[in-house]
């Protein structure tokens, strides 16, 4: 099956899943206590959150963020491939976490602050949809865990673009509205779009040199 096709399936199937799932109110932290994962839950701490960017044209098939933190060791990983069947892995060295630093745990910790991260919901296709985002977070911390998965297309839209949301409210004197003086809320929200950046931007200077050196090797092997 070609990719243009195999992608064209993946998104109307998300849009399928959507709108069957979508009006489910999903609690976080989706912390649970198990009984048969202790030794998972013995660790003091692990958090990791990875963004992996799925496109439907070439030069770049896919690319992946995946930072980790495990009692507070944290790791870095990007991996970018191409149409052209070209892989690129580039690997920070682990490093323990410093108070005050900007390493992963800050990382963890910036992009879940008011629950942020934790709260966001899959997406219907929207925008620009030649590129597919599938953020993913778990964490363990105090003998609970907390996982969580959410698909979306273009985060500056959903930032910036995004339609209104319309209220209803029906009264026994009144029970046809005037649907001229609907009021509503914009559902816009900049978190996507934030927390894109929040890994787009990561790492010192010569990692990120090194993830742009790396998407220009995969451009230029099309």
């Amino acid at each position: 099956m070609r990719r243009n096709n195999w992608f064209g399936t993946a998104i109307f199937v998300f849009a399928v899943v959507f709108v069957i799932c979508g009006l489910l109110f999903v609690k976080w932290p989706d912390f649970e206590h198990k009984q048969d994962v202790a030794k998972v839950l013995n660790q003091q701490s692990f958090s990791e959150a990875s963004l992996r960017i799925s496109y439907a044209k070439p030069p770049i098939y896919s690319e992946e963020y995946v930072m980790r933190d495990d009692n507070g060791v944290s790791s870095v990983r990007y991996k970018i491939q191409g149409y052209s069947g070209k892989v690129v892995t580039i690997v920070l060295p682990q490093e323990k976490t410093i108070a005050g630093s900007r390493n992963v745990g800050y990382f963890f910790e910036d992009i879940t602050q008011n629950d942020e991260a934790w709260q966001l919901m899959n997406k219907p296709p929207a925008g620009d949809t030649d590129a597919l985002y599938t953020l993913h977070l778990h964490q363990i911390a105090d003998n609970r865990q907390g996982t969580r998965t959410v698909i979306f297309t273009d985060p500056h839209y959903w930032a910036t673009t995004a339609g209104r949301q319309f209220h209803i409210q029906l009264s026994k004197n009144s029970p046809t509205p005037d649907l001229t003086k609907l009021q509503s809320t914009s559902v816009a929200d900049p978190r996507y779009e934030k927390i894109v950046n929040a890994f787009r931007s990561f790492g010192p200077a010569s990692f990120k040199q090194k993830v742009a050196q790396a998407q220009a090797l995969v451009r230029s092997s099309h």
